[in-house]
């Protein structure tokens, strides 16, 4: 009975590696077939090099100085602190908004935002107090300040300083 089990059991390994081994055209996935050679024109040399010393056109204009923030009267925005920093961090840090273009160029730099508070906490408006110098930043602060739904502290305007840095 043992001697049996134990022939059962070589011949299933002999199949199983004779299976492996040998071709089997009709279950194995055959090859993909090859991608056509890659063909290039390129323009003639006289096109080319004036191509070349062209001066670059910038893939957008450039923006226009925003105007200065809208303060209330009589009322000195501070910066945030405290719970309502930590608040306003936790409510950015749920949006990965740093733009992946401007991580490709290498451009850092720090936002300063305004943020307009309702009595109840409530964010009711979001300017940029001070700039980055990049447009592209500048954005990315406000799409993902608008994520803040309310902050501790009551009817008020406060900045949120936002840092762009890379590492």
């Amino acid at each position: 009975m043992t001697t049996t089990r134990f022939g059962g059991a070589l011949a299933a390994s002999i199949a199983l590696h004779l299976a492996v081994i040998l071709p089997a055209d009709g279950w194995l996935p055959r090859q993909p077939a090859p991608l056509p050679p890659l063909s290039v024109r390129l323009p003639p040399t006289e096109l080319a090099h004036a191509l070349a010393t062209q001066p670059e056109i910038p893939d957008r204009p450039p923006a226009a100085v925003p105007p200065p923030p809208t303060l209330r009267s009589g009322e000195k925005p501070r910066e945030l602190e405290g719970r309502a920093f930590d608040t306003a961090l936790a409510a950015l840090a749920r949006e990965e908004f740093y733009p992946r273009e401007a991580i490709e160029r290498g451009l850092e730099g720090r936002v300063v935002l305004l943020l307009t508070l309702a009595a109840d906490g409530r964010v009711t408006g979001i300017e940029v107090a001070s700039g980055s110098g990049h447009p592209i930043l500048d954005a990315a602060a406000l799409r993902a300040a608008a994520r803040i739904a309310s902050l501790p502290g009551g009817r008020r305007q406060a900045l949120l300083p936002v840092e762009f840095r890379l590492e």
